[in-house]
């Protein structure tokens, strides 16, 4: 992977950089869909300085790796773009809106989270986002447990966590261990 470090033929400030990651920090909500189709646009469509494979790459590289894929993403880019220096850069920016609106939030919910007249928007808060989850979890569930080998493992995993309070880093990996010899066969037939 050799990093880029021109537009076109063009010399580029590393700053042109850190400031379109930071608009696609301010302006790409969501998950990897909407950064990838973002970042496609801008950087492969407008400015012609990575590729569509590059965008595959960083997806295929980063998702198996622990943390938020969305960041991993953009640093893998930002290192194709220029190297390190500008994948620290083009990190920092893209992060610095969402770690931003989080300090306002968290002081404003600091400020106002002990009056008494809000105490019902946050049980509400709290039960929608609880519903969210479960609809996720659900969602998941539905594309990925496939069989009844599949559903003893979270069902398992599930009663540990809940209920036996098993680290959820032991129990991705003790999954995951058990996974190979379970699905290995059933995969190799797949394909």
């Amino acid at each position: 992977m050799k990093p880029m470090h021109h537009i076109a033929g063009e010399s580029v400030n590393p700053f042109q950089y850190g400031w379109l990651f930071l608009k696609i920090g301010a302006f790409a909500f969501g998950d990897t869909g909407p950064l990838l189709a973002t970042v496609e646009r801008e950087l492969v469509d407008d400015r012609h300085v990575l590729t569509r494979n590059d965008i595959t790459e960083a997806l295929t590289y980063t998702k198996l790796l622990p943390g938020s894929t969305v960041v991993q993403i953009v640093a893998y880019l930002g290192y194709k773009l220029g190297g390190w220096s500008i994948s620290a850069l083009v990190t920092l920016a893209f992060i610095l809106p969402a770690a931003f609106a989080m300090l306002i939030l968290a002081a404003g919910y600091a400020a106002v989270a002990t009056l008494p007249a809000l105490s019902a928007t946050i049980t509400g808060l709290t039960a929608a986002v609880t519903g969210l989850l479960l609809a996720t979890t659900y969602r998941l569930g539905e594309k990925n447990i496939n069989g009844s080998v599949a559903l003893g493992i979270a069902v398992v995993a599930f009663l540990l966590g809940m209920f036996l309070n098993v680290n959820a880093a032991f129990i991705v990996i003790a999954a995951g261990l058990i996974g190979i010899p379970l699905f290995a066969k059933a995969t190799g037939e797949k394909q």
